[in-house]
């Protein structure tokens, strides 16, 4: 059983919970924390940034529209879905706080960030295009947990962020389907979900790609071979995030698409134990 977990509860897509967890978070954790990558080290801290904003996003939006969800069960799965990404929006600000520490500047981007969730995507869009948004971001963090747990990627980082990643993406595996079928309850129309799918896919890319320039470009080594090397391993030779990831995003478009997570389950399953 991982040791982060204070109240250890096995993996169960059918009763979504959200765990308590002991992550050590400290100022001591180094700048460059997967190994001697910089470039890896600030995709997932490029991630970091954004995250705590769009999480909460999630929890009003999910909160907004759960008087039109009948089903009972359902409406206790959304709860638990909800409990989990309040806690991740948590963790992850923490350690917001201690890039700061470490001297990173990011607090214009987080401005640009919030900026396009709050006042354009949840004000301007609206409650129902912001939940196909949650929709298609989730059906894209979930390919991302399931490549980051399939391939290990976590395996050569310091010990506290692998801790945090591997429980985040544990349970972005857990609850993979249940925004793609709130969703559907709310509102089964196709081409919303296909907008939602284009402008998740829009938030998570380029917020991504975005947060990790900025922070790659602070460092003093930045620009060298083993940047662009790294970064070809990450996206298409060791860790294939493309080839991995392009087929089952594109499936999300499919008519008849439903969401199917169960060849990533035991992947989730070993991180909280019962597997």
């Amino acid at each position: 059983m991982n040791t982060i977990f204070i109240t250890p509860k096995p993996f169960n897509s059918q009763k979504i919970r959200p765990r308590k967890v002991n992550l050590q978070l400290s100022a001591d954790i180094p700048k460059i924390w997967h190994g001697n990558s910089l470039i890896v080290t600030h995709f997932f801290n490029g991630i970091n940034l954004f995250l705590p904003s769009f999480e909460l996003m999630m929890v009003r939006i999910m909160k907004n529209q759960l008087n039109n969800i009948e089903d009972s069960e359902l409406k206790k799965q959304i709860c638990g879905f909800i409990a989990q990404e309040a806690n991740h929006s948590q963790a992850h600000h923490q350690y917001n706080q201690i890039l700061r520490k470490q001297g990173y500047k990011f607090e214009k981007w987080l401005k640009f960030t919030d900026l396009i969730l709050l006042e354009i995507l949840e004000k301007r869009l609206g409650k129902i295009v912001s939940l196909a948004t949650i929709a298609g971001f989730e059906h894209l963090t979930t390919l991302l947990a399931g490549i980051v747990l399939k391939v290990d990627m976590l395996e050569p980082a310091d010990f506290r962020m692998k801790d945090l990643w591997q429980w985040h993406a544990a349970e972005e595996i857990e609850h993979s389907s249940l925004a793609f079928i709130y969703l559907q309850k709310i509102n089964n129309s196709y081409w919303l979900r296909v907008l939602g799918g284009i402008l998740g896919a829009v938030i998570v890319v380029s917020f991504i790609a975005g947060g990790m320039l900025l922070l790659v470009i602070q460092e003093r080594d930045f620009f060298s071979w083993k940047t662009l090397t790294d970064l070809n391993k990450l996206l298409f030779t060791k860790y294939k995030l493309i080839p991995y990831g392009f087929k089952p995003f594109l499936e999300y478009f499919q008519l008849k698409f439903r969401p199917c997570s169960q060849d990533v389950y035991p992947l989730a399953e070993r991180v909280f134990g019962n597997g």
